[in-house]
C-alpha cells in the first residue's frame, strides 16, 4: 500500500514539473507579446490565445502538486490549537470533500471535454479562433490527478487517526 501512495505522489511531483514548464513558456510568450506592442505597435493574436492556454496548464496541473506538498491555505491559528486526532479527523472530512469534488468534475469534465473535441471548439475570444479542446481535455486529466493525490491523503490522514500520530 505504501509503494502504492509513493507513486501516486511521484505522479502528482511529475505534474507540478509539467505545470512548471508551461511557467517558462508563459513567460516567453508574455515577454514577445510586450516586444511586440510596445517596439511594433502591434499584438498577436495568437500570442494572446497561447498565454492564456499556457496559464490555464499552470493552474490545472499545480493543483495535485501542490496538494502534495501541502502548500494550500490552512488556518493554522485555529487549526493548531486541536488535538492531533481531530487535527486527522478534519484533514480527513476535507480530502474526502475534495475528493468527491475531484471526482464530480472529471466525471462531468469527460463529457465537456468529448463535446468539445465532436465540435472541434474554437476560441472566440479573438479572430485567430485557436481550438481550445486540448485544454478541455486537461481538466478531468488533471482533477483526476488532484482527486488521486486527495486519496492519497486521505488514506494517510485516516492512517494517522487510527494509529494515534501526527504528521
Amino acid at each position: 500500500m505504501n509503494n502504492f501512495l509513493k507513486q501516486i505522489d511521484k505522479i502528482s511531483h511529475v505534474a507540478g514539473l509539467i505545470s512548471s514548464w508551461f511557467i517558462l513558456l508563459q513567460m516567453l510568450v508574455v515577454v514577445l507579446i510586450v516586444i511586440e506592442r510596445y517596439f511594433f505597435s502591434r499584438g498577436d493574436d495568437w500570442a494572446y490565445e497561447l498565454s492564456w492556454m499556457f496559464f490555464s496548464l499552470v493552474m490545472l496541473f499545480s493543483f495535485a502538486f501542490t496538494l502534495t506538498e501541502k502548500g494550500h491555505v490552512r488556518v493554522d491559528i485555529i487549526f493548531d490549537q486541536f488535538s492531533p486526532r481531530i487535527k486527522g479527523i478534519i484533514d480527513s472530512l476535507c480530502y474526502l470533500a475534495l475528493f468527491i469534488i475531484a471526482f464530480l468534475i472529471v466525471w462531468f469534465g469527460i463529457d465537456f471535454a468529448r463535446e468539445a473535441w465532436r465540435i472541434r471548439e474554437c476560441s472566440w475570444h479573438t479572430t485567430v479562433g485557436a481550438p481550445v479542446y486540448y485544454i478541455k481535455s486537461m481538466i478531468p486529466l488533471s482533477f483526476g490527478f488532484l482527486g488521486l493525490q486527495s486519496l492519497v491523503e486521505l488514506i494517510r490522514s485516516i492512517t494517522n487517526v487510527v494509529k494515534g500520530e501526527q504528521k
